[in-house]
């Protein structure tokens, strides 16, 4: 609902994912030509002209009204289906791969992970990605506020931030999928002051 409440404010301010995370995913077959493509809370669409460019055939699902608006219109080569994951009907054994790019933390995994597994192929692929925004081994004023912000709005504890789930380990808990590899690209963007301050806006 946050994001739904200001889908556009969120459709023009968070940064594109970097080129080599598609590299990695065309070369390992989960996205690129001919490949059928299902897309796990595809937001605005971020990810989905990237998998459209590299020629996979992508059904996207959205569960924000807005944002399955702004999606379809901005993509028009992707089927875009308002739903989530949980109330989602699939059929069986039809995509060569999944992907969810920043977005299946808000998925309950005990419902969507064995709906993932029934709507793949043999053999298919489940690639998930998210970007972890800031890098606390940078210390600069502004890094150090928000942590002091963010610090005195959590209650403190030893489970992973939201954004940084699933792990790994809860991605193969009931023996759906089996963990292949993980990835990580630090990279960097130049954002202005009112771009900051969008982007902060569109985080819950």
């Amino acid at each position: 609902m946050h994001f739904e409440r200001m889908a556009r404010e969120y459709a023009g301010s968070r940064p594109p994912y970097p080129d080599a995370l598609f590299a990695a995913l065309r070369a390992a077959g989960v996205a690129g030509p001919g490949l059928r493509v299902l897309e796990v809370g595809a937001g605005d669409g971020l990810a989905t002209r990237e998998l459209l460019r590299l020629g996979s055939g992508v059904v996207a699902l959205e569960p924000g009204q807005q944002l399955a608006d702004l999606l379809a219109a901005a993509n028009p080569g992707a089927e875009v289906v308002h739903a989530r994951l949980e109330d989602a009907i699939l059929p069986d054994t039809t995509f060569d791969s999944v992907v969810a790019a920043t977005s299946l933390h808000w998925v309950d995994l005990s419902v969507g992970l064995p709906k993932l597994h029934a709507a793949l192929r043999p053999h298919g692929w489940l690639a998930v990605w998210r970007t972890i925004f800031g890098d606390d081994s940078v210390e600069t004023k502004f890094r150090r506020r928000v942590t002091e912000i963010v610090a005195a709005r959590q209650q403190q504890d030893q489970e992973p931030k939201r954004e940084e789930r699933p792990t790994m380990e809860e991605l193969a808990a009931g023996g759906w999928f089996d963990p292949v590899g993980t990835q990580h690209w630090r990279w960097s963007i130049y954002l202005s002051t009112d771009q900051v301050r969008r982007l902060f806006r569109t985080f819950q």
